[in-house]
């Protein structure tokens, strides 16, 4: 009986080729898509998962209060991991890691990197798999360890334990040269893992090294780690840690903070977001939502569309189903036969939704994404789960109802041709308006995302970044040497510096006012920067280097200063900072100095020396910028050939977060794409169907004298009801979506009727495209041969 059932589903499936096909293709998009977006809900749900103590591991986090909210911090004082270690026995152990900044050298191998100092402890608590060395030999105090990527960056492909390498520090503006000895490589790193590193070396030669001061509460390590025995007991930890924020407090007056926090680092991705200085992977869950949400779309999209055609398509076979029952089949058996036809369309598809998921969609995404998603794909026990399950609800879904309604129809009225079903189904056309809308709502959003996209890399900067190049310096001493060189060049305009990097990286500080403590940005510049960098000086004047109070004494501020202290103006106003007083000679206009998904906070421009210089600018002539790197590379090997040199261009400091919208654009452009084309195929297939049902009709109709247009209007009105209401209803729901979003990623967009009335456009004419090829074939068809039928 089975084999029966089998053939005659082969044989109704070449049968019917182009609904067949629309079925297949859509479900094998929507499956081939879907499973991508699971598997990476599912990478991003598990970060860290390949700790065997992930359950057991929390970050230290500093909390301060903003403006009456809590502020996270990552860095927490250094002394806090020992300290929690030796007073709470549910601590098992604690892992500070501290980065830094160096010169790595290996042979005639130089390069900048950064390395991290960790405690003991760290390989304790996390599984890293190892490639090469001893564990017990990681923790020596000459010893170096390090990930696969830097391995074969200094020695290739050979075992590197054992080799030796020179790390150069930078130690209060002394360089410090030492050997290490690599004792281990960690295998490639997890995909999943939530923080970084290059190489990790021993906390105790931190100390020796004099970088930092143990037991100083002034000193703070990036992250710390610690690992409790028993979760339940953390909230006695919280409620006995006040005696660290004392000791803290009493060494930060200008740094005050309310509590610490202990983040579980299996939930750290979803929270990072809100941490300053974070240095964990980063995501809002409104970016895995949607994710998730497009997913879903696209699958029930297309199950829709798969019921709605299965439906159409039932109605045709009202008396081949008839006979059947006549000659003794009873309605368990047509109801198997159904459910068995739909099991071999769900099943060619949901293999053929993995094979692209494998060759398309995992490669396409991790291109954007910047990472591997879905390596041993086809060896997850989840896939071949989640396999069976699609193709067990997408066949039931498409069987169930139309088997269930025909096998309990009468025998004898669909033998007469008598039963119409589906003339008036409004299940149908609700499904056909739950497409439509879903369509809308995909078309609408990306055209949003993608204007916003555009809009936002032509935001003006607040200043001049174009055709100047930043180059990175461990000595401030070596500035005006290098400068001097410089500007021997014909192609280039002028040199400043400062202290931290515009675009990158600025400190908070705590200044007072008339007894009010404020956090504020700060960054300590060059005499000329502001000038060079065509930042516009509104009230006052720059630093100048004939004033030598300016260096002590002076302080610019932006406009969010003077907005939040309610000056009407900044001249002459007196900032008391690290027990000094400073004068405000000067006020700019507010430029970004942080990416624009952060407005534009209040921030004071200090003078620096040039001995404190960190990063030169350089402004080159517009039209030899392209030849500059070259010049100013060979000019820094001249002068210092045992040094990496290290620069950047200062109009791409914000492509990460420019990248992150456009690779939000170009997924919603795709989801949109993709389900505008299942849409049409959908409407094609149903159009084909309710016109194959209805050619006797119309040629009945233009024998009497009906035009082309009453033609068109008999087809369209099957469609324009449930068009109508999906762009009605989508319309203010677009609209609300798309300012959500914009609310969550910070961008302070204004509302366009441009995204709505485009996809108010498209979805008209996708559906009018995929009809009006029937109904033109349907005109020109031989009106003799239909009316002969029965």
């Amino acid at each position: 009986m089975l084999k029966n059932y089998m053939k005659l589903g082969f044989r109704n499936l070449i049968k019917h080729k182009a609904s067949s096909f629309i079925n297949i293709s859509g479900l094998a998009l929507a499956v081939g898509c879907c499973l991508m977006v699971f598997e990476y809900a599912y990478w991003a749900m598990h970060q860290d998962a390949f700790n065997s103590k992930i359950d057991h591991l929390f970050v230290v986090e500093r909390v301060t209060d903003k403006n009456g909210k809590q502020q996270y911090h990552g860095d927490a004082p250094s002394p806090l991991g020992p300290a929690l270690k030796n007073d709470f026995p549910q601590v098992k152990n604690v892992a500070r890691l501290s980065y830094s900044s160096v010169i790595i050298k290996q042979k005639d191998n130089v390069f900048r990197d950064k390395i991290t100092f960790v405690d003991d402890d760290f390989y304790k608590m996390f599984d890293y798999p190892v490639k090469w060395g001893d564990k017990q030999h990681f923790t020596d105090k000459d010893g170096i360890v390090l990930t696969s990527e830097l391995s074969e960056k200094l020695f290739g492909h050979l075992n590197a334990v054992g080799n030796s390498l020179v790390i150069t520090f930078n130690v209060d503006g002394r360089t410090i040269a030492e050997n290490f000895i690599v004792k281990g490589v960690f295998s490639k790193y997890p995909a999943n893992a939530s923080f970084s590193f290059s190489a990790l070396i021993p906390h105790s030669r931190m100390v020796s090294l004099g970088i930092d001061k143990a037991g100083d509460w002034r000193e703070a390590a990036n992250i710390t780690f610690i690992e409790i025995a028993d979760v339940k007991t953390l909230s006695s930890i919280r409620s006995q840690d006040k005696k660290y924020l004392k000791l803290y407090n009493a060494a930060h007056p200008d740094d005050q903070l309310t509590s610490f926090h202990y983040q579980a680092l299996k939930t750290m991705n979803f929270h990072s977001y809100k941490v300053a200085r974070n240095y964990f992977n980063t995501m809002e869950p409104i970016g895995l939502i949607m994710l998730v949400v497009i997913g879903v779309s696209i699958l029930l999209m297309v199950y829709f569309n798969y019921i709605n055609i299965t439906i159409a398509s039932a109605s045709n076979r009202l008396k081949e189903i008839s006979v059947r029952k006549v000659m003794g089949s009873s309605r368990k058996q047509i109801i198997f036969q159904f459910i068995i036809e739909n099991m071999i369309i769900c099943t060619i598809a949901v293999f053929l939704g993995l094979f692209l998921a494998e060759v398309f969609f995992f490669p396409w995404f991790s291109s954007i994404a910047g990472f591997e998603l879905g390596p041993g794909f086809f060896l997850n026990f989840r896939t071949w789960i989640a396999a069976l399950l699609l193709i067990f609800v997408s066949a039931l879904s498409g069987a169930l109802y139309p088997s269930f309604y025909i096998s309990a129809l009468d025998t004898v009225s669909m033998m007469k041709g008598n039963t119409k079903m589906g003339s008036n189904n409004r299940f149908r056309k609700a499904l056909l308006g739950i497409q439509f809308f879903l369509t809308f709502i995909s078309i609408s959003t990306a055209i949003a995302f993608i204007q916003e996209t555009k809009q936002i890399k032509h935001k003006p900067w607040g200043y001049q970044p174009e055709s100047t190049v930043v180059v990175g310096l461990d000595n401030g001493s070596s500035y005006q040497t290098f400068k001097e060189e410089l500007k021997r060049s014909k192609s280039i305009v002028a040199v400043t510096g400062s202290v931290q990097p515009v675009g990158n990286y600025v400190k908070e500080i705590s200044i007072k006012n008339e007894g009010k403590t404020e956090q504020v940005k700060s960054i300590s510049v060059l005499p000329g920067f502001i000038n060079q960098l065509g930042m516009t000086v509104t009230e006052g004047r720059d630093f100048s280097e004939k004033q030598l109070t300016d260096q002590k004494n002076a302080v610019i501020v932006n406009r969010a200063f003077l907005k939040m202290m309610n000056w009407p103006t900044a001249i002459g106003k007196n900032i008391l900072y690290n027990h000094h007083n400073y004068s405000v000679i000067g006020q700019v206009n507010d430029f970004h100095y942080e990416s624009f998904e952060y407005e534009v906070a209040p921030m004071l421009l200090m003078s620096a020396t040039p001995k404190e210089v960190k990063f030169v600018y350089i402004k080159s002539s517009s039209g030899l910028f392209s030849n500059v790197h070259e010049e100013i590379k060979s000019i820094w090997h001249n002068l210092y050939p045992n040094l990496p040199f290290d620069f950047y261009d200062q109009d791409q400091v914000f492509n990460g977060y420019f990248n992150g919208f456009s690779t939000i654009s170009t997924v919603l452009a795709v989801t949109s794409l993709l389900m505008t084309v299942i849409s049409i195929s959908g409407v094609f297939g149903l159009a084909l169907i309710i016109l194959g049902k209805r050619m006797k009709e119309i040629s009945v109709r233009k024998i009497l004298g009906a035009d082309i247009i009453h033609i068109i209007y008999l087809i369209y009105k099957e469609f324009l009801f449930a068009l109508t209401t999906a762009i009605m209803v989508g319309i203010p729901l677009s609209f609300f979506l798309t300012d959500s979003m914009f609310n969550q990623l910070s961008t302070n967009s204004e509302f366009s009727f441009l995204p709505i009335g485009l996809a108010v456009i498209a979805l008209i004419s996708t559906t009018l495209i995929s009809v009006s090829w029937h109904i033109f074939k349907a005109n020109q068809a031989n009106l003799s041969k239909y009316l002969k039928q029965e």
